[in-house]
C-alpha cells in the first residue's frame, strides 16, 4: 500500500471517529436533557412533562444498553447475551463469507451486471482522449522496461538457455530440413540459389579489386615461372570469358548445372525421408551444436543485445517502441469505435473472464473473509465495526429517547383521561 493510500485511510478513519464521537455526545446530551426535564417536572408538578421525561430516559437507557450489548458487556458486567459480535465472531465470519460468495460472486449476478455495462464502448470513449492514450502507452512502456530489468538475471538467462535447449532437442531437424526443401523446390524456386550464386561469382571475376587474386590463382596452376609469365597476359580475358559463361549458364535453366542441382536436391530429400540412419546423423548435428560451449554464450549474447537495444530505445524521446505502442493503442481505440463485432467480442471475453475468475476463486474469497475476521482480536473487530456502523446505531439511541418519551406521554394522557 502506498503512503498516499495509507494517509487517505487514516484521514477517513479520523473523520469517522470524530463523527461517531459527535453522535455519542448528542445521544448522551439528549438523555441528560430528558433527565433535566424530569427534575423540572417534579419540582413544578407537571405530570405530562414528567411522564414524557421519564419514558424518554427509559427509552434512551434501553437503547443504549442494546447498542452497547452488540459490541461489549455494558458497564463491563458479564450480562448474558451481551458482547454479541465478539462472542459470535466465528459465526459472523462464516455468515458474511457465505453472503458475499452467494450474492456477489454468482455467475448470474456478474453476467446480469455486465450485460448492462458496455465495457468495450466505455473503453473506446476513454481511449478517445489523447491524454488517456498516452497514459496507457506510458504504462505499457514502463511495463516493457520493467520486464527487461526483471529478466536481466542470471537465473533467467539459465532458464532461457535450458528452455531453448529443450525446444531444440525436441525439434526434428531432419524433418524440418525435409519440409523446407519441399517448400523451396516447389515451382523451382530453389533455382534462384543457383541463379544468384552464378551471378555473384561472375561479379567477383569482373571486379577490378579481385584481379590480382585471380591472376595469382590462375598462375598457381603451374610451378614453372616461364609458364606463369606466359599465362599472365591472358588472365583478364580468361576471367571475362568465364564470367560471361557463368552469366549465360545462370539464365539457362535447362543447363546441366540446374539439372545436377535438382538431382542432388532430390537425392538429399529422399534420403531424409527414407533413410533412418541418415536422419539420425542429421539430428546428431543438432546434439553436437547444443553441447558446444559457444551455444550458451551465443544465447546470452543475443539476450544482452536485445536488452540493451530495448533499454536504449526506451530512453530516447523518439523511441521506436514507444511510438509503436502509442500507435497500437490509437488503432485499438479506432477499431473499437468502428467495429461493433469487435466490441461485442471484447464484452463477451470480459464477461467470460470475470465469471470464470469468480467461479474459480469464490471459494478462496470466502475462506479469506473467514480467516481474516477470525484472525482479528475482539477489541480490533469491535473498534472497526463500531467505527463503520456506530454512527448510524447512535440514531437508535436518539430515536429511542424521543419515541420513548412520546409513548410515555400518550400512556400518561390515556390514563389521565380514563380516570386511572
Amino acid at each position: 500500500m502506498t503512503d498516499i493510500a495509507k494517509r487517505a485511510m487514516q484521514t477517513e478513519s479520523h473523520l469517522r471517529q470524530r463523527e461517531l464521537d459527535r453522535m455519542k455526545w448528542l445521544a448522551a446530551g439528549l438523555l441528560g436533557f430528558a433527565a433535566a426535564l424530569d427534575v423540572l417536572a417534579q419540582v413544578q408538578g407537571w405530570g405530562y412533562l414528567r411522564a414524557f421525561a421519564e419514558a424518554a430516559m427509559i427509552g434512551a437507557l434501553a437503547d443504549w444498553f442494546a447498542v452497547v450489548a452488540l459490541f461489549r458487556h455494558p458497564l463491563g458486567l458479564p450480562i448474558p447475551h451481551t458482547a454479541i459480535i465478539p462472542r459470535n465472531k466465528r459465526s459472523l465470519a462464516n455468515s458474511l463469507a457465505d453472503f458475499v460468495v452467494e450474492h456477489f460472486l454468482r455467475a448470474e449476478t456478474i453476467a446480469l451486471r455486465l450485460n448492462r455495462y458496455d465495457a468495450a464502448s466505455h473503453l473506446s470513449q476513454w481511449l478517445a482522449e489523447q491524454s488517456n492514450r498516452r497514459k496507457v502507452a506510458g504504462y505499457l512502456n514502463q511495463a516493457v522496461a520493467y520486464g527487461v530489468r526483471v529478466l536481466d538475471d542470471k537465473r533467467i538467462h539459465d532458464f532461457l538457455a535450458v528452455a531453448v535447449r529443450h525446444r531444440v532437442q525436441a525439434m526434428d531437424l531432419s524433418g524440418l530440413i525435409s519440409d523446407g526443401l519441399q517448400l523451396v523446390t516447389r515451382d523451382c524456386r530453389h533455382h534462384r540459389i543457383v541463379h544468384g550464386g552464378l551471378h555473384r561469382f561472375a561479379d567477383y571475376l569482373e571486379h577490378p579489386d579481385n584481379a590480382e587474386r585471380i591472376a595469382a590463382f590462375v598462375k598457381g596452376w603451374s610451378e614453372s615461372s616461364w609458364i606463369q609469365n606466359m599465362i599472365e597476359p591472358f588472365v583478364p580475358a580468361i576471367s571475362a570469358a568465364v564470367a560471361r559463361k557463368l552469366r549465360a549458364l545462370a539464365e539457362d535453366e535447362s543447363s546441366i548445372i540446374y539439372r545436377e542441382f535438382d538431382e542432388q536436391v532430390d537425392v538429399y530429400l529422399q534420403r531424409l525421408q527414407l533413410e533412418p540412419e541418415f536422419r539420425d546423423r542429421v539430428n546428431g548435428y543438432k546434439e553436437r551444436l547444443l553441447e558446444h560451449p559457444e551455444y550458451a554464450r551465443q544465447i546470452e549474447s543475443l539476450w544482452k543485445q536485445l536488452r540493451d537495444w530495448v533499454v536504449l530505445d526506451l530512453s530516447r524521446p523518439d523511441s521506436v517502441i514507444s511510438l509503436r505502442i502509442e500507435n497500437l493503442v490509437g488503432e485499438l481505440e479506432q477499431h473499437l469505435l468502428e467495429n461493433e463485432d469487435l466490441r461485442s467480442w471484447l464484452n463477451e471475453q470480459i464477461q467470460a473472464a470475470l465469471i470464470r475468475t469468480a467461479n474459480a476463486n469464490k471459494g478462496m474469497v470466502g475462506e479469506l473473509i473467514r480467516e481474516e475476521l477470525i484472525k482479528w482480536d475482539d477489541k480490533y473487530l469491535v473498534e472497526k465495526l463500531e467505527l463503520y456502523l456506530g454512527r448510524d446505531l447512535q440514531f437508535i439511541r436518539l430515536n429511542g429517547t424521543l419515541v420513548g418519551g412520546l409513548f410515555g406521554l400518550l400512556i400518561y394522557a390515556a390514563s389521565h383521561f380514563a380516570g386511572l
